[in-house]
């Protein structure tokens, strides 16, 4: 018969093997009876496989005079034609048999085993020859003797032949290059893919140094996992399924255990024992097809549009695929899912029958059931009958009825459809309907694209957040190129720093408090850790850094970094560890910076304070309030703002504790010395006062209208600037007509910008007082400042090593021992013939160096009476004692803290009038408040003032 006239059948076996798309739930498909002589059938079946290989579809063709003599041979065949590269599309991966090929390698085994000690065929194969190897081994000493012994050999033996257990793959470089991309396709995209999400994540949320040890740690799993799936390094954990199967029930403990009672013969075996095996092996098959169909995240299995199909061309009664579909159907009668009907696989027989064959295969037996009739027998559905229950059975009719429908909805109500080959009526027939192609989202290069995809937007990210990165560890890169973060020394901030390791003027000093630090962790002695957080970096809009200056920070790392080795020589017991946080210029990012401390300071619990809050702006209240969350001790060196930590519901927070004077305190101060003639010998009756007028520069204007308050309102004219070229304005028009003095309340930044116009619009030689900010100009150009002479200037520092003398502290009293190190300490991190533009503050380094040695003072107090390693808690009850001094001799006075009413203030802090001498030294004119507890020199102060500055 043609193929035109076949065109009815040919439909029909397109729609069996054609695979419903997702929506659709998938049924078993019945099998395929194909009635008629070996002729006419072997004619349709060769159709058939003729269509399946121009689609490059799954088929076996299981000839009528077929080798094979049982099932097993019918199942290698199978697997070995279903495997071939003519039963996949181009770029997809084959149908893999695990299990099916770990059962038929036991069978053999066994086999071997049941021929006694007979050697391997002279002409066997190279794997046969193995198996006899192996079978040896396992019967006979010292392997065979000791149970554990024959589990790890079969394993090694599991392993070592990967996934081609049979031996029996027949690969050339291109099967094997397809393999590996087929395997590769399975984990690569996918795992690229989310390892690239994670790195990003990492990125974004953390640091570089998380994103890179994501993408190292999964990259490497990845790798691992290909390389594990294409060698077959899984062994036995890939056959789990052998201990869950309903057949060959053996007493054993893991799969090998499962193996070895396969292999072993019992002295007695069950008389359905070779069924048993043979429904194992058929029980593999399905397996093996149903994950190979299974839609999970493998795409290829998306992919597959057809079903496998096994066209047994002729089924005589002695043809072994008659067993073959009968156990097929068995096994899918026991292999039920969770609602207990049959479990789905996409097998698709096809059976060539003769009508008029007899059920048995011997000739001589007389007539009896037809061949196909027993097939049909095998195969049917079967339902209740239909008789009627008596009034007490009838209860469980209605259970019976559900599942009888969910049967026929899982199988159908018939199991086979039946074709008469050779019956041709006639008549025009219409086209073979299409078959449905793959779809495009399961195109082989999609997962790679989609790969590609994430992995260039991971990149961009990681990209993105490496541009933000100084440094891979919580070092962060602003919008306007400043470099803000947390370090213990080894990344160095600076006016130039765009990574760790550029030379700067911190440079030194953080490379010695890297150095202590890692000393402290080498010591294994319990330690406190005090956080830095300062302005490290210079303002980026400035193009001449050496006008932003960083001789504070500078100096009050400096200050740290003494106290740090002091401390840590003289304790036998207790470390400090010292973490630096730069906030930024004009302190632009304290309060995020203020967030990753209070995040470290959550799981690390050695943090017991946070020194530094220099500048008094809007950011720094907002630090503050952002630390006091974590009820960490906080101590303010040189930040004098008289509402800093002052909270909104009113009241100061309980953790700030201030060393400078406030600014009330400090205008009092210069205006009664200025008032008094201390100031070149003159009183002065009137003053131009210079203050930044930007609203986030909460110390400048403060302090401009405490001056005028306690100067006087109307001998004061006041000179708001928000910019240098607005400073220079005001300056222009106030040396038209100058007042007595000059009062500067503007930052440091800027004195050079107000000393410039100084020297050009004025005639006279004016008289500058100023507050300490601008210690940080005068170290950086003292000597300029004396010998030109232009201006005289005077100044309230916070501490001066000038005031340590006999004039003011009396011939009994002893040099603070932070000025006998400081010297030999900055010669021996910058040298004895640096440039004055590179040394440090010694005024913020006193400050600094009180801040630390407080809170090291505490902590070690803390340690002898409690015996524990101190906390912040246990530092911040000692610190809010008013009963104690907190420190009797620090390098900028005697330190006491107030109430919590006044903020913590000290009491009766030392406030110091200094000037410049033509030779660029300093000199202390006059001190008011505190230096020492006993033996200070009186001077000039203030009434409030006056009784304390006699001691």
């Amino acid at each position: 018969m043609s193929e035109d006239r076949l065109r009815g059948v040919l439909d029909l076996f397109e729609r069996l093997r054609e695979r419903p798309t997702w929506r659709r739930r998938e049924r078993f498909r019945p099998l395929l009876l194909l009635l008629g002589p070996g002729n006419h059938t072997g004619r349709v079946a060769e159709l058939f496989q003729k269509r399946c290989e121009d689609e490059r579809a799954p088929v076996s063709h299981i000839a009528a005079d077929t080798a094979a003599t049982d099932v097993s041979g019918v199942l290698r065949e199978a697997k070995r034609e279903l495997s071939q590269p003519s039963s996949r599309p181009r770029g997809e991966s084959p149908l893999r048999f695990p299990l099916l090929e770990m059962a038929l390698w036991l069978r053999d085994l066994r086999e071997i085993r049941l021929q006694g000690d007979r050697t391997p065929p002279r002409h066997a194969s190279a794997s046969e020859r193995e198996n006899h190897q192996l079978v040896q081994e396992l019967t006979h000493p010292p392997v065979g003797d000791n149970e554990n012994s024959r589990r790890r050999q079969l394993n090694r033996v599991i392993r070592g032949r990967g996934r081609d257990v049979l031996r029996d793959l027949e690969e050339g470089p291109r099967g094997r290059t397809a393999t590996f991309l087929a395997f590769l396709e399975q984990i690569a995209p996918i795992g690229v893919a989310v390892v690239a999400l994670l790195s990003a994540g990492a990125a974004a949320a953390l640091d570089l140094a998380a994103a890179v040890l994501a993408a190292i740690l999964g990259l490497g799993f990845v790798a691992v996992q290909i390389v594990a799936r294409t060698r077959g390094w899984y062994g036995v954990h890939r056959f789990g399924w052998f201990l869950r199967q309903p057949y060959l029930h053996r007493d054993s403990t893991g799969f090998l255990g499962f193996a070895l009672g396969v292999f072993d013969p019992r002295p007695v075996e069950a008389d359905d024992h070779a069924e048993q095996l043979d429904l194992l092996l058929v029980a593999a098959f399905l397996e093996d097809l149903r994950r190979n169909y299974r839609r999970d995240y493998r795409r290829v299995a998306w992919a597959r549009v057809r079903y496998p199909v096994v066209i047994l061309e002729h089924l005589s009664p002695g043809h072994p695929g008659i067993r073959f579909v009968e156990l097929v159907e068995r096994v899918r009668a026991d292999n039920q899912d969770d609602r207990g009907l049959p479990d789905f696989d996409p097998l698709v027989v096809t059976a060539g029958v003769d009508p008029t064959a007899p059920a048995g295969d011997d000739p001589s037996a007389p007539p009896g059931p037809r061949l196909v009739d027993r097939i049909t027998q095998v195969i049917r559905v079967d339902m209740s009958s239909g008789e009627p229950r008596d009034v007490v059975a009838s209860r469980f009719l209605w259970a019976r009825y559900r599942r009888e429908q969910r049967v026929v909805e899982a199988l159908g109500t018939r199991r086979e459809l039946r074709v008469d080959v050779t019956a041709d009526p006639g008549g025009d027939l219409p086209p073979v309907r299409p078959a449905r192609r793959r779809p495009r989202a399961t195109h082989p290069a999609l997962p790679w694209i989609a790969m590609v995809a994430v992995l260039g937007a991971s990149v961009s990210v990681i990209a993105v957040q490496a541009v933000q990165y100084c440094s891979p560890l919580q070092i962060r890169r602003t919008a306007s190129g400043e470099c803000i973060g947390i370090t213990d020394g080894s990344y160095h901030f600076g006016e130039n720093a765009r990574g760790a390791g550029k030379d700067n003027r911190l440079t030194p000093v953080l490379k010695r408090i890297q150095r202590l630090n890692a000393d402290v962790a080498s010591s294994g002695k319990p330690f406190v850790t005090v956080v830095y957080l300062g302005p490290l970096t210079a303002d980026p809009a400035i193009k001449n850094r050496q006008i932003d200056l960083l001789a504070g920070a500078q100096g009050e790392l400096v200050g740290l970094a003494i106290a740090q080795r002091r401390f840590n020589e003289a304790s036998q017991h207790l470390r400090l560890r010292v973490l630096v946080a730069n906030a930024g210029a004009k302190f632009r990012h304290a309060e995020q910076v203020a967030e990753q401390i209070s995040e470290r300071a959550l799981h690390d619990r050695s943090i017991v304070a946070v020194v530094g809050f220099e500048q008094s702006r809007a950011q720094t209240q907002d630090a503050i309030k952002t630390l006091a969350t974590s009820a960490l001790p906080l101590i303010g060196t040189a930040n004098s703002y008289g509402r800093t930590a002052e909270l909104d519901r009113g009241g100061y927070s309980p953790y700030y504790f201030r060393l400078a004077p406030p600014n009330r305190r400090l205008a009092e101060h210069a205006a009664f010395w200025a008032r008094n003639g201390e100031l070149e010998g003159r009183p002065a009756r009137s003053a131009d006062v210079i203050y930044d007028g930007d609203p986030d520069d909460l110390y400048s204007k403060d302090l401009a209208t405490e001056f005028q308050r306690r100067f006087g309102k109307n001998a004061v004219r006041m000179w708001p600037y928000r910019d240098p070229g607005e400073l220079g304005e005001a300056v222009e028009r106030a040396c038209r007509d100058p007042k007595d003095i000059f009062y500067y309340a503007g930052r440091s930044d800027e004195f050079r910008g107000f000393v410039s116009g100084l020297e050009n619009t004025c005639d006279k030689t004016p008289v500058v007082l100023a507050d300490d900010e601008i210690a940080k100009y005068v170290t950086d150009n003292a000597r300029e400042i004396g010998a030109k002479g232009t201006f005289k200037l005077y100044f309230t520092p916070l501490a001066a090593r000038e005031a340590w003398t006999p004039r003011w502290i009396g011939p009994e009293q002893a040099v603070q021992t932070f000025y006998t190190d400081y010297e030999p300490f900055v010669a021996g991190l910058v040298g004895k013939n640096t440039p004055a533009d590179r040394m440090p503050s010694v005024t913020r380094a006193a400050v600094s160096y009180d801040a630390a040695t407080l809170t090291t003072t505490v902590a070690q107090q803390v340690y002898w009476e409690q015996g524990t390693v101190p906390t912040a808690a246990s530092v911040y009850a000692e610190l809010s004692d008013p009963q104690r001094y907190a420190l009797r001799k620090g390098a900028s006075g005697v330190l006491r803290f107030g109430p919590r009413s006044t903020g913590h203030e000290v009491t009766d802090k030392a406030v110091l009038l200094t000037t410049v001498r033509g030779n660029g030294t300093l000199e202390v004119v006059a001190i008011c408040g505190r230096l020492v507890l006993s033996g200070q020199r009186g001077a000039p102060c203030p009434p409030k003032a006056k009784d304390a500055a006699d001691g």
